[in-house]
């Protein structure tokens, strides 16, 4: 690992650097080593509170201990000055210094959108969310999400099932999957895409650092769409940052009188750009729409036709699958497990089933 890495963990530490401008910063000083390096006067010429907290910051055993985890996590560090550091974050007003990687990476010249929205979505909104970003994935953008629950998961299972490309960025320390039981869809994402974060190593889910994790996923895309959002909602914050930041700001219409959809209704009647399709989201940032193939259900049995049938967009229970298809609740059991295995069907709490795309 590179050993100037060592001076960026350090600058990350410095109490209030996020009142300066790194690029002014760096222009001045050079980068993180010349900082370090500059005279109390020199420090002191640019800033006496910038002066007063390099001094202060002796903390450099912990520099030490976070270069081994950084290593043993198999993580990598992008820092503001690497080709690899995504341009658009580079050009807001507060980006962080250096971001925590894992996984592939993606094409920084391809189109990045978040799409966000609430933890407790309805099928609605996670339908939406999936949907969205499926199609969006298979015209080249990449998604971008928090990997919370809800909404923010059904995006990066979207993207991941077309075979697209994903960021979740994280708002705990890259060997932290937050919530627990998203661990298996942040492996399959640094499989097939990337997670980032800028905390360090092992740092634990807390209140104040989501706010911190929005800003950078804002950063990232040339849009942001929120999908079913309450009044009071971290992905409104998404989106108000986004605002800030000359992002094009997108909601899905939820119903007028659902809660959930609250925030995202109030988003339509200030402005942001109505979405129902991809196309939408193509259409307002500019971008040129390549449509998805059209998959229809692929060859199905006798069974596996009438069950299919009976299937819709919403979730349906299995006894209402059985009567609708005129078979047993025994054969309609049987044939709907074939149909989950090949990844045509998907079963809800409660033995519901709707079709899997």
């Amino acid at each position: 690992m590179d050993k100037g890495i060592k001076y960026w963990l350090a600058l990350g530490r410095v109490k209030g650097l996020e009142l300066f401008f790194l690029k002014g910063l760096f222009d001045r000083f050079g980068g993180p080593e010349g900082i370090f390096n500059a005279g109390r006067a020199e420090l002191g010429s640019f800033s006496t509170a910038l002066a007063d907290n390099v001094e202060a910051f002796t903390d450099w055993d912990w520099v030490e201990k976070e270069l081994e985890l950084i290593e043993e996590k198999g993580a990598r560090v992008i820092t503001y000055s690497d080709p690899d550091y995504p341009a658009s974050l580079r050009d807001i007003n507060d980006p962080p210094c250096l971001l925590y990687a894992k996984g592939r990476g993606y094409d920084l010249s391809s189109p990045s959108v978040a799409i966000v929205g609430t933890r407790n979505p309805t099928h609605y909104g996670l339908k939406m969310s999936e949907v969205l970003s499926r199609d969006l994935s298979v015209m080249g953008v990449v998604v971008v999400s928090g990997m919370a629950r809800g909404c923010d998961t059904a995006a990066h299972k979207g993207a991941l099932k077309a075979g697209g490309a994903t960021v979740a960025v994280l708002g705990t320390g890259i060997d932290v999957p937050y919530p627990r039981e998203n661990r298996r869809l942040y492996e399959e994402i640094i499989e097939k895409g990337l997670v980032i974060t800028e905390l360090p190593v092992s740092t634990p889910p807390a209140p104040y650092n989501f706010p911190k994790r929005n800003r950078v996923i804002s950063g990232l895309c040339s849009g942001v769409v929120v999908v079913e959002a309450p009044l009071r909602s971290g992905a409104l914050m998404t989106a108000r940052l986004a605002l800030e930041y000359n992002r094009e700001v997108m909601a899905v219409p939820g119903q007028a009188t659902s809660y959930r959809s609250a925030g995202t209704n109030r988003l339509l009647k200030e402005g942001a750009f109505l979405v129902e399709t991809s196309e939408d989201v193509m259409a307002a940032l500019s971008l040129v729409y390549a449509p998805p193939e059209k998959t229809g259900a692929p060859e199905l049995t006798e069974d596996e036709e009438l069950v299919w049938k009976s299937l819709g967009e919403a979730p349906l229970h299995i006894d209402a699958i059985a009567r609708s298809a005129g078979v047993t609740v025994m054969k309609a059991s049987a044939t709907l497990m074939e149909m989950e295995l090949k990844g045509l069907v998907r079963q809800e709490p409660g033995k519901r089933f709707l079709r899997g795309f």
